[in-house]
């Protein structure tokens, strides 16, 4: 009689755990599901999508960046002083280092020198100033549009945060890339594409 009260209470406590085990495993998806949802919701309202289209006529693209980097050379130095440029660029943080303007982001300490990643946006800034005629508020919300294309494990790091979440729990960060060592690894992957030369295999991909 008392194996079979024993046998009968371990059957029960067997259940219950099982039971336990079942419902853990059951808040754990949901609680992993939500956060996916959260995540996709987010992306959703603040990253465009590859080819969207644009105000100034260029789909957005990684296929884009050679020319923006390009237009830094050549058109940035026209546009240097005009107002709607400085003013424009000094109202966005730099993505790859958020504790420098888009301005003058952090590897701009030596004249001419710069991370593709501004290059690129400093590059469709003057492109949109020197040949569009922008205005400044017009050229801050395109060359915001194109970080955001271009480096959005930033923007929604940032998004994360302003919703009181660690962006580590998704495994992002707002620690620059620009202090993390990645000024040579493509922008595509969470870096700065480089100091001098584009680094960017994406560029002529399928998925590009």
């Amino acid at each position: 009689m008392e194996n079979d009260v024993r046998v009968k209470t371990r059957g029960r406590l067997w259940i219950a755990g099982l039971a336990a085990a079942s419902l853990i495993a059951i808040v754990l998806v949901g609680i992993a599901q939500s956060d996916s949802d959260l995540l996709d919701e987010l992306r959703a309202e603040i990253i465009p999508e590859a080819g969207a289209e644009t105000e100034y006529g260029i789909p957005l693209s990684l296929e884009s960046l050679p020319q923006f980097v390009e237009w830094w050379y050549t058109i940035v130095p026209l546009v240097e002083d005009d107002l709607r440029y400085v003013d424009a660029l000094s109202a966005l943080v730099a993505p790859c280092c958020d504790d420098n303007l888009a301005f003058k982001c952090c590897c701009e300490n030596d004249e001419g020198q710069a991370c593709n990643l501004i290059r690129s946006g400093k590059g469709l800034a003057a492109h949109l100033i020197l040949d569009l005629d922008y205005g400044t508020d017009q050229v801050q919300a395109s060359v915001l549009e194109w970080f955001r294309f271009v480096r959005p494990d930033y923007y929604l790091a940032v998004a994360l945060e302003d919703r009181g979440i660690d962006p580590e729990t998704y495994d992002l960060t707002t620690f620059g890339s620009c202090y993390r060592g990645m000024c040579n690894t493509p922008i595509s992957q969470g870096g700065c594409g480089g100091m001098v030369d584009l680094i960017e295999p994406a560029i002529g991909s399928p998925d590009s």
